[in-house]
């Protein structure tokens, strides 16, 4: 823990108040003193003159569970502006499990995440079973910010039915056992429970969660609520409207009874969805009416994803498709060729289901943007390429891989947000922003730093948006829903995680792809963004464009005594 003063600076605090002028002071880790003409007594002095001085962004959604290991920067998060993040989402998590379960957990949530199994399988310790052992590992991995993690729902059923997971409810005595195992996560310090009734694996067989039935989830929401402020993450069904709001009528219901705080995708805010945006208000307010303390995700950054026909998750939907992104490299090509294959693949294409990521049911908005080959073409859509030249969709798409090159990519147009609904939503106090995905998907887009869409659009470009209120709800909004009581606010005995920035300096940098991933791999990254320091415990983890080398992050475990 560091000793820092920053001076000069414009404090926005993350409580929504206005800004006001004055220094802060850190001193080992914890901010002790703000006020006016603050004299230096030994500390490291930052010059935050014509700069916003606010709390540490918090990322309350990534996949960085593995990453952490083998790239503890966690780069480009420092840039960023972040001091802490939260893994353990969407019901996946790598503890508990047992030694023998390492493999199915490593092979499902680097398929549903889009990660390097490699890296995962060879360069974690795997020194646990328990949640408790994990989170000691974690404990003596210092990174260069704050990480808290959710106890997964995928990983604690199978880490107590094992094989069986996958085909049924579970027991009495199963149910009492993993009540028993998240119970422990949750003394040790998780987050909570996360879950998931949406994912299927590469073979497309429903992920453990739907399996469960409502005794057995009423029976671990029982268990959080003993450890309040510890809350229920719900992954529900959110491309099929109906069924996500049935999920949510569901949940809501058990969270009611329970008492427990839950964060669901419940408010869709692409264009494209604005028919339907109206009942999920409704369904929004009713649930808080009747009890139920349901949180909406929000995302701020139209997704554009980029698809890689080296390893994606995007063309799950389409059987045929999946089955060669995700299969053995050097077999991709003869498999595109094989007209066999092109029968199958035609007819998965024309009797897909709705996908949440890819573009094949909008062909429009698939453009051809990188060719390994060079033999293109180039920026035209999926579309005008299959008219061109009079080919299914699916064999236009086959044909211009086998031309250019597995190393090539598709790119998706951006989706279109309703930002009206957006500004709204921001407004909500009960909602969840900062939704980013980071560290997964490496090879679709680069998360991070999807905040600085809020900060440069919304509140500098369009002035939707007061920095105030942007910065509350990236910071002690956040920290108050995941009972991070310490955090979130720059006060006097709150804890010394800072980020300092001129507004007319930030940018959503844009995306590179970068050759650091273990075992030979790429993934997508952003230039940094513009902030001139971040701190984590009075310590500087990014200053003057570049990266310190400090990792002072720490486990961070809710506080029991601050909600």
């Amino acid at each position: 823990m560091g000793d820092v003063l920053v001076v000069g600076g414009s404090v926005v605090d993350g409580t929504g108040a206005p800004a006001f002028m004055a220094d802060v002071r850190v001193r080992g880790g914890v901010i002790v003193e703000i006020g006016q003409a603050l004299a230096p007594d030994g500390e490291r002095v930052i010059d935050a003159h014509g700069c916003t001085v606010a709390p540490g962004v918090i990322d309350t959604h990534t996949h960085l569970d593995g990453a952490m290991w083998w790239n503890p920067d966690v780069d480009p998060l420092p840039a960023s502006g972040n001091t802490s993040m939260v893994f353990g989402n969407c019901g996946n998590s790598i503890a508990p499990l047992a030694g023998t379960q390492r493999d199915e957990i490593v092979d499902l949530l680097c398929f549903l995440e889009d990660l390097p199994a490699e890296a995962f399988r060879d360069l974690i310790p795997w020194n646990w079973q328990t949640w408790g052992e994990y989170a000691a590992a974690l404990s003596a991995r210092p990174a260069a910010v704050h990480f808290a993690g959710y106890v997964g729902h995928l990983a604690l059923r199978t880490f107590v039915m094992g094989d069986a997971a996958w085909e049924r409810g579970a027991r009495d005595d199963e149910v009492a056992r993993m009540c028993h195992v998240l119970d422990e996560g949750l003394r040790a310090g998780a987050l909570g429970l996360s879950m998931n009734v949406f994912d299927r694996d590469r073979t497309l067989r429903p992920v453990p969660g739907f399996f469960a039935d409502d005794r057995e989830y009423r029976a671990l929401f029982a268990v959080v609520a003993k450890h309040q402020p510890a809350t229920v993450q719900i992954l529900t069904f959110f491309p099929d409207h109906d069924r996500n709001m049935a999920d949510a009528v569901r949940f809501g219901a058990i969270a009611r009874d329970a008492r427990v705080r839950v964060q669901w995708p419940g408010l869709p805010i692409n264009s494209a969805d604005d028919d339907r945006r109206p009942e999920y208000w409704e369904l929004f307010r009713r649930l808080q009416a009747e009890g139920a303390d349901m949180w909406p995700m929000l995302a701020f950054k139209p997704l554009m994803p980029f698809f890689s026909f080296e390893r994606s998750i995007a063309f799950q939907r389409v059987p045929a498709w999946n089955d060669v992104l995700n299969g053995p490299a050097e077999e991709k090509l003869r498999i595109l060729a094989d007209p066999e294959w092109r029968a199958r693949a035609r007819h998965d294409w024309d009797t897909r289901t709705r996908s949440s990521m890819s573009r094949v049911d909008r062909p429009h908005e698939m453009f051809f943007a990188v060719s390994e080959s060079g033999a293109g073409p180039l920026g035209i859509s999926l579309l005008d390429y299959s008219e061109r030249t009079g080919l299914h969709l699916s064999d236009a798409l086959a044909e211009w891989v086998l031309a250019n090159g597995i190393g090539s990519l598709l790119a998706g147009s951006p989706e279109r947000h309703n930002e009206a609904d957006i500004v709204r939503a921001l407004h909500e106090p009960r909602t969840l922003p900062n939704i980013t995905d980071s560290g997964a998907h490496l090879q679709l887009f680069a998360a991070a730093g999807e905040h600085l869409y809020l900060l440069t659009h919304y509140v500098r470009d369009a002035g939707l948006v007061s920095l105030e209120h942007a910065m509350h709800a990236l910071t002690g909004r956040v920290a108050g829903f995941f009972g991070l009581g310490d955090r979130g606010v720059v006060a006097e005995g709150m804890a010394g995680d800072l980020c300092i920035f001129a507004l007319d300096e930030l940018c959503l940098g844009a995306e590179e792809r970068v050759w650091d991933v273990p075992f030979g791999t790429w993934r997508f990254r952003r230039e940094p963004a513009g902030f001139r320091a971040t701190v984590v415990a009075g310590e500087p983890t990014w200053l003057d464009g570049k990266p310190t080398g400090a990792r002072p992050g720490r486990l961070l475990r809710p506080d029991l005594t601050r909600r």
